[in-house]
């Protein structure tokens, strides 16, 4: 995946922007880890913890909020499924003891209960990890823990628990914290469509392949280059609106084995129907796709723009309107995104 620099001219505005060319090449699945057994002390806290969101799942008990998480996802297509590469986000305060035990539970809205009981029932995803200091990443006013879960197409409660180790003061309770998410997992099978537009704060390239326990820890890790996701945080003027995303399910052009798309991209102040400025189409087909790409070798179209905001863009509020548009069978898709530039 290259870059490179191009001047844009775009209504009244021109825009410099950085264009992303397609990565093609397939990336060999991490081979998997022996799976580690775990320790006597872990294996409480496993327990504990799934009994705790039990808990909380049946009303018996309020979820414990000592401090705050929130979750914040992506999702990308992934054979069948759908993989979730996601952060959470802990704030009002810090853990003091570790390692942290967090166990991830994903609940599907409307199904049965699960069979087995405790930590042997079968949900559609549940898991724990015990994170170390470093597993637990400072950002800002806030900690972050990147980890990442497949799933079906559907409807789910996606619950999250933490909680430090005991201390040696057993009078203090170790601080634990429940959050319930309502997770909608889309189907990226069928029709033209589009993984998440991960808006993104960096991009830089990991050229070298990661272990299964590597890809669990660094979750935005895709194609060749560690995304560093922005969740919506305001961009400065001295820093650039970057996003990356795949297109998926695009039909072939004849004779060619590769696909025939446009994606126009336009820009909207917000609370506005007209939009003020637009990039230039960009075409992905026979003429500027590499020669080896082949559709049907399962190789995906992965986009992504970085536009430097400096003389572009004043601080306010807009949205960016992607369109796809694929030329051998008319269909479309439109994505919208919000985003803030500030001083």
């Amino acid at each position: 995946m290259n870059f490179r620099r191009v001047s844009v001219l775009a209504g009244a505005v021109v825009l410099a922007a950085s264009v992303c060319y397609p990565s093609f090449a397939q990336e060999k699945p991490p081979a998997p880890e022996p799976q580690r057994k775990l320790s006597g002390d872990e294996r409480r806290e496993y327990i504990a913890l799934s009994e705790t969101v039990d808990a909380v799942m049946a009303g018996k008990e309020p979820a414990p909020a000592d401090l705050k998480l929130k979750f914040q996802s992506h999702f990308l297509k992934s054979n069948e499924t759908v993989y979730i590469p996601y952060i959470v986000e802990v704030g009002g305060g810090k853990f003091s003891s570790f390692p942290v035990a967090m166990y991830v539970r994903a609940v599907q809205k409307g199904a049965p209960p699960p069979t087995g009981k405790g930590i042997d029932a079968e949900w559609p995803f549940a898991d724990a990890y015990f994170l170390t200091e470093k597993n637990i990443v400072a950002a800002g006013d806030v900690s972050e823990v990147p980890r990442a879960l497949q799933l079906p197409a559907g409807e789910y409660t996606l619950y999250v628990a933490m909680r430090e180790r005991q201390g040696r003061d057993r009078k203090v309770l170790p601080k634990t914290a429940v959050i319930a998410h309502d997770l909608s997992v889309p189907d990226l099978n069928t029709g033209l469509t589009t993984s998440s537009v991960i808006m993104a704060s960096g991009l830089n390239p990991a050229p070298e392949q990661l272990t299964a326990q590597q890809q669990l820890e660094q979750p935005f890790t895709i194609s060749g280059y560690k995304v560093v996701p922005s969740f919506g945080k305001p961009i400065p003027q001295s820093g650039e609106l970057m996003f990356v995303f795949f297109i998926y399910n695009e039909g072939v052009a004849a004779g060619t084995g590769k696909p025939d798309l446009d994606v126009d991209y336009l820009f909207y102040r917000a609370n506005e129907e007209k939009p003020f400025t637009k990039l230039a189409t960009q075409a992905f087909n026979a003429t500027t796709l590499p020669g080896q790409f082949d559709v049907k070798a399962g190789h995906q179209v992965f986009v992504g723009q970085g536009i430097p905001v400096k003389g572009a863009i004043q601080p306010g509020d807009y949205r960016m309107e992607i369109k796809v548009s694929d030329k051998t069978n008319g269909q479309t898709i439109t994505r919208n995104v919000n985003f803030t530039v500030t001083d």
